[in-house]
């Protein structure tokens, strides 16, 4: 993955449909995260024995991770991000084995916890916000907008990597040139 900002005004603006379905995911994102703060008391205490029950957060977090924060903060940081907390996930649960005899720690369960809860975050506001202002693109530059809206200076936009949310986009926008 490689970060291709392009200048404001590139991309055309979501339609009513586009938008729907972004804050249809910004809706998704927050119940993942109600559902964590549901949970945390007894994840912190056995992550290990919650990791099968949220396989789908964690393989939603692990595919695109490296989209939200490279594209949400504009930096091209490749796989860094994701590689970096998997170390970090990896050196913690060594930490607690060799200290506890255990992988089990509440360090794990805590570092697991607000990784996905940062995650969850991050990527559902991004998504709401893109409903709400109608970001042409990738919903994680919703808050550079917002911000460039806010200063009137503007942002770079950035197509969208996840496909499907780019095909409704072109389909709409090829659907209301038509008419």
């Amino acid at each position: 993955m490689s970060l291709k900002l392009l200048e404001q005004g590139a991309l055309i603006k979501p339609g009513p449909i586009g938008r729907i379905v972004r804050l249809s995911l910004g809706l998704l994102c927050m119940h993942a995260l109600w559902d964590l703060t549901n949970i945390a008391p007894d994840f912190i205490e056995r992550p290990i024995q919650y990791l099968p029950n949220l396989a789908l957060m964690l393989l939603a977090a692990i595919c695109i991770f490296n989209y939200v924060i490279n594209i949400g903060f504009t930096k091209d940081w490749h796989h860094y991000p994701l590689v970096t907390s998997l170390v970090c996930f990896a050196a913690i649960a060594l930490g607690g084995y060799v200290i506890n005899g255990d992988v089990n720690s509440n360090v794990l369960g805590l570092a697991l916890l607000a990784w996905l809860g940062y995650f969850f975050s991050h990527l559902g506001i991004s998504f709401l916000l893109a409903a709400a202002l109608a970001t042409p693109g990738c919903e994680m530059r919703a808050i550079p907008d917002l911000f460039g809206k806010v200063t009137g200076k503007g942002s770079n936009e950035h197509q969208c990597p996840v496909s499907f949310i780019s095909g409704i986009d072109n389909w709409e926008r090829k659907r209301r040139n038509s008419q």
